[in-house]
């Protein structure tokens, strides 16, 4: 008889071992369940009840204890399909209405079986519960479905009610198609309860619903005992890194805590009247709990013991670099003393040549200054050269600018005068005296006697192709002082001489007459200038020779300075190199 029990649960948890592994390879959520003998034979009773015909089964368990996952494997061993209602925040009875209504017509309307898990902590309403009620008595809720439903219902029974043998075929009227789906619902459709006996509305619902005891068979799932225990833990334990020897101590220690715990809780029922569950959920747990707390010090002892061999590793090779650094102490005290009697060399040079750029120094800023007054001077001068000349440049470049708007055809039409008014003689008699060309000697018929006549040579001057160039291009600068008298004397004075009245005679003619009252303003300032001009050179020729001077003292300057500098990088260098040993020693 033990040998017989011992070798039970072999076969059968070889087969549910293999539908667990057919069941994860093809669901979306695999399951993570050790099949000892105890959730072996919870799956036998589930099986057992879901083949009977119109059989329901109510599962009474804590949390943890295998209700739903044991019930969905037993299902797909028995190749039903599962139905089980998702909760949501806003899920109501409206919405567990229609999901009841697609469970029952999916059941009636399919040849396969079907299973529906329902848990307590999906009941929001209590009238979830009726609905199961109603559902495990008579196979119906009323009135959950409408008129149109109840239509589509029946037109779905009249096509499966055509293809049954005729001695099991309806009458084919509206009630006997509805009643057909009722006992189709009720042969291939099985209910699985699982709800938890904790507190008082586990007993309050048994009562007010008899047909959750009456209608199905009570699965109890008791306290896991020891050997489940200890299988499950050793399970959970395969993939921690322990010795053999470790791990039955680890295994027996967690048995010896939840056993002693649930325990301590009876006594404390017995002794105060106060209820502590101890859950299959608190044994998980607990493995998980200690397989993070050895996770983590491990972690941190692996830690501890990286630094100190990297600690370790440190030392060694600072030993190492101390007993080469005092070699190479030795081997650089000769250098040393060469670097300290080099480097004495060159500060007393330093200092030797520090006082030399100091002086060549003192001179260069003497001359600067020197320089500085000298350019002062000259742009004194030349800022009032410029003064002066901003009287004339504008009359000279207004009298350009009219003589730019001149053309050949202007200058004709003033050449082929015959009798030219007086104010175009006036204006060319002036033109050629600049020019410096001499009239002819003809007789006035008034009083007979030989007069100058500047009009023949005008003509001969206007009929000139640049004549307008050569008045652009006029010397301005070296105008024959007695020819400028005379346009200043004889000329400007006159009354006529002015744009103004010449514009009346002709436009050309104003535009000469422009010209050569510009070129008396520009002389008349230029004899001002000429001096201060001749000033300007003289200083700026000194400038030129202070600042030709000032640049050789500062070239000179820069080559101390650049040699000093030389000194000075060659003086921190050795300066460095007479510090390394030293630093190389600590």
């Amino acid at each position: 008889s033990s040998g017989i029990n011992a070798e039970w649960p072999l076969r059968p948890g070889i087969l549910v071992e293999s539908q667990l592994e057919e069941f994860n390879n093809m669901s979306k959520k695999p399951m993570d369940l050790v099949m000892f003998r105890f959730a072996i034979e919870h799956v036998s009773r589930i099986s057992r009840i879901l083949k009977q015909p119109r059989s329901h089964a109510l599962l009474v368990g804590v949390g943890g204890s295998g209700r739903q996952s044991l019930t969905r494997l037993a299902a797909y061993m028995a190749d039903y399909v599962l139905f089980q209602v998702e909760i949501g925040k806003g899920y109501t009875s409206v919405e567990w209405r229609e999901d009841l209504k697609r469970i029952l017509r999916k059941s009636a309307e399919s040849e396969t079986h079907s299973c529906f898990l329902f848990t307590d902590t999906q009941i929001k309403e209590e009238n979830f519960l009726e609905d199961i009620n109603n559902l495990l008595n008579a196979g119906e809720v009323p009135n959950i479905f409408p008129q149109d439903e109840k239509q589509e219902i029946q037109d779905a029974m009249r096509k499966i009610d055509k293809t049954r043998d005729k001695s099991k075929q309806t009458d084919g009227t509206p009630l006997g198609l509805f009643n057909m789906f009722i006992d189709r619902v009720r042969d291939q459709l099985h209910i699985v309860l699982a709800m938890s006996p904790i507190g008082g509305a586990f007993r309050a619902r048994l009562r007010k619903f008899p047909s959750l005891v009456n209608c199905c068979t009570i699965d109890w799932f008791q306290a896991w005992p020891e050997d489940a225990l200890e299988i499950v833990a050793q399970r959970f334990l395969e993939d921690v890194e322990l010795s053999d020897v470790h791990r039955t101590g680890v295994v027996e220690l967690c048995k010896n805590f939840h056993e002693s715990t649930r325990m301590l809780s009876e006594k404390f029922e017995r002794e105060l009247g106060r209820h502590n569950y101890v859950t299959p959920t608190s044994y998980l747990e607990l493995i998980y709990t200690y397989k993070n707390l050895l996770g983590k010090c491990r972690d941190k002892v692996a830690y501890q013991k990286k630094r100190y061999t990297v600690g370790l590793e440190k030392l060694d090779s600072a030993r190492s670099q101390v007993s080469q650094m005092q070699l190479d102490l030795k081997a650089l005290q000769p250098q040393l003393v060469v670097a300290s009697k080099e480097v004495d060399e060159i500060m007393v040079v330093i200092e030797r040549d520090s006082i030399e750029v100091a002086k060549t120094e003192k001179i260069v800023k003497a001359e600067e200054v020197v320089a500085n007054e000298q350019a002062a001077v000259a742009k004194g001068i030349k800022d009032e050269c410029d003064a002066d000349l901003a009287e004339a440049i504008p009359i000279l470049e207004a009298a350009l600018a009219a003589l730019n708007t001149l053309t050949p055809s202007d200058i004709t039409i003033v050449k082929s005068m015959k009798s030219p008014p007086p104010g175009v003689r006036l204006v060319m008699e002036a033109v050629c005296i600049l020019k410096g060309i001499k009239p002819e000697r003809v007789n006035d018929p008034a009083t007979g006697k030989k007069v100058d006549d500047f009009w023949k040579p005008s003509q001969k001057v206007l009929g000139d192709m640049k004549f307008l160039q050569s008045l652009r291009e006029y010397d301005k600068d070296n105008v024959s002082p007695p020819i400028i008298k005379k346009i200043r004397n004889t000329y400007i004075p006159n009354p006529e001489f002015v744009p103004e009245k010449i514009r009346q005679a002709s436009n050309a003619a104003e535009g000469l007459c422009k010209w050569v009252r510009a070129i008396e303003a520009y002389d008349r300032v230029a004899k001002v200038v000429a001096p201060k001009k001749a000033a300007l050179a003289i200083a700026e020729s000194k400038f030129a020779e202070a600042q030709k001077s000032l640049n050789a003292k500062r070239a000179m300057l820069k080559e101390v300075q650049d040699k000093l500098q030389s000194l000075r990088d060659k003086f921190e260098e050795n300066t460095k190199k007479k510090k390394v040993p030293t630093a190389t020693l600590r």
